[in-house]
């Protein structure tokens, strides 16, 4: 499954990107998740990503993590404005 989100970041989107590229890629890996495509608005303020899960019913459990959530905030994530805008039947990326 395929889904569109966005969240708040306070510590810039370098910073995001290390977060997903490095410190979270053993628990994407763990929990069947993988990031296609995201960026940021010009403040850096929030990301936009597409996003696919192998198991849907792991999201919730990934998002809980309490690793997950204490790297995601050392980041600069603000948890609780995580929104899923929608999930994504078809995509292509140029």
């Amino acid at each position: 499954m395929k889904f569109l989100s966005t969240f708040e970041i306070t510590k810039g989107f370098d910073r995001w990107l290390h977060l997903v590229d490095v410190e979270l890629k053993p628990l994407m890996d763990q929990y069947k998740l993988k990031v296609h495509f995201a960026c940021t608005n010009d403040e850096e303020t929030k990301v936009y990503d597409l996003s696919e899960a192998e198991e849907p019913n792991l999201i919730s459990a990934f998002l809980a993590d309490k690793e997950v959530e204490s790297l995601r905030t050392e980041a600069g994530v603000n948890l609780i404005s995580h929104e899923t805008l929608s999930s994504v039947s078809k995509y292509k990326i140029w």
